[in-house]
């Protein structure tokens, strides 16, 4: 067995190339599956988990999409503004279970600031101190807290706009009172604070800057949007009737939205499994032809082998062996090659709004690996039984 595991190595190390070739073939589709279907799964759970929390999102009129995105992962611009008072009086109906104002304008270098209540946070964990209770108080995503070094008691300077590059509200900054525990979400990457900040922020900034600048500005009492959660779905219907009668507003259900958007993603997946499909039916061509090519190539080390007595079906396993090994290794290297893309993907699809988890693997992944194994060594299986048939004789 020893010497028929060097002979292997041996073996594959003079076709290199070869081999090479068959490697980075099982890589590369072995890599697009597995990634596929990782990104996949990650973008459908983190759409369904944030959008299931609120029936209804009310906002200025223009795209379903474009409000659903702002407000549950913060992606997007702002359709524009709408007045506080609606929010007032949601509040008041006794349809309603839970009113949450938001609004989005500033930022801290590359974060984006969210003006709302403490409500939006609910089943948000703090890991490091507590929830803002007053204004020009924050609470920071875990990934800003790393990403500038940032610790309770903290005073950030903002700037208008979502780029971090706009006007500085020098005399207004932020204090940071609580860090949130990682969620692996979009939560992650932003800052969160009452929304009497940015009205006082905003108000305050007014005051230095000429008619045209104050026209970009929002006024006190206007929020980007509001999330809505209804005691009923007959409430619902009520209210989604109600308001959606006003031209102004917007009324969607970010359910309904994110599932349109969905279909969009799954319709890319299914693409890119067919094409994975279609490059591991080219394989088994590839491991085909190289391993007839290998045996072709070795027909004297068979016959010497034969001749001082070793059978067929050991010269066999030598090569069942050898495209084990290259089997294994290039579905390992297919994995890690996933797990890199993750992770430099991760940059991209953050600013979708979704954080992808490096280190999450699904059953479907290595069921994924195991076929792509399987197929790595078959061609080989089949080569060398019908080179054992053809020989006659199996000893």
């Amino acid at each position: 067995a020893e010497e028929m595991l060097k002979f292997a190595f041996k073996n594959m190390a003079i076709k290199k190339a070869k081999i090479i070739l068959v490697v980075i073939s099982i890589v590369i589709s072995a890599c697009v599956g597995l990634l596929a279907y990782n990104v996949a799964q990650q973008v459908d759970s983190g759409f369904k988990t944030t959008a299931g929390y609120y029936d209804m999102i009310i906002g200025p009129s223009g795209s379903s999409t474009q409000l659903a995105m702002n407000t549950m992962f913060f992606t997007e611009k702002p359709l524009g503004t709408i007045s506080y008072d609606y929010v007032e009086k949601l509040e008041k109906d006794m349809r309603v279970n839970k009113v949450v104002p938001f609004t989005m304008g500033d930022s801290y270098n590359a974060a984006k600031i969210v003006g709302t209540t403490a409500d939006f946070l609910d089943g948000k964990d703090i890991k490091d101190g507590t929830m803002f209770t007053g204004k020009f108080q924050c609470v920071i995503g875990a990934a800003v807290a790393e990403k500038y070094s940032l610790t309770v008691g903290s005073q950030l300077i903002t700037s208008h706009g979502l780029t971090g590059e706009g006007h500085a509200h020098e005399s207004n900054p932020l204090a940071v009172v609580g860090i949130l525990k990682e969620t692996k979400t979009a939560y992650d990457n932003v800052i969160f604070t009452p929304i009497e900040t940015v009205w006082a922020t905003h108000n305050h900034s007014e005051e230095n800057h000429d008619e045209h600048e104050e026209k970009n500005h929002e006024h006190h009492g206007d929020v980007c949007a509001i999330l809505v959660k209804s005691k009923s779905f007959n409430a619902y219907s009520q209210l989604s009737a109600e308001y959606g009668e006003n031209s102004k507003l917007l009324v969607i259900n970010p359910s309904e939205v994110l599932r349109e958007v969905l279909e969009n993603v799954d319709m890319s997946t299914t693409i890119v499994y067919i094409l994975c499909i279609i490059i591991l039916i080219m394989n088994i061509f590839i491991i085909s032809v190289i391993t007839l090519l290998n045996m072709y190539d070795s027909k004297k080390e068979i016959a010497l082998m034969r001749l001082i007595g070793i059978g067929m079906n050991k010269i066999n396993l030598v090569y069942i062996i050898q495209n084990g090994i290259i089997g294994l290794i290039s579905t390992i290297l297919a994995f890690a090659a996933s797990r890199l893309c993750l992770v430099l993907m991760g940059g991209y699809v953050s600013s979708m709004g979704i954080v992808l988890d490096t280190a999450k693997i699904y059953p479907v992944e290595l069921m994924i690996m195991a076929v792509v194994f399987v197929i790595s060594v078959l061609p080989t299986v089949i080569c060398t039984v019908n080179m054992s048939k053809k020989d006659g004789i199996s000893q």
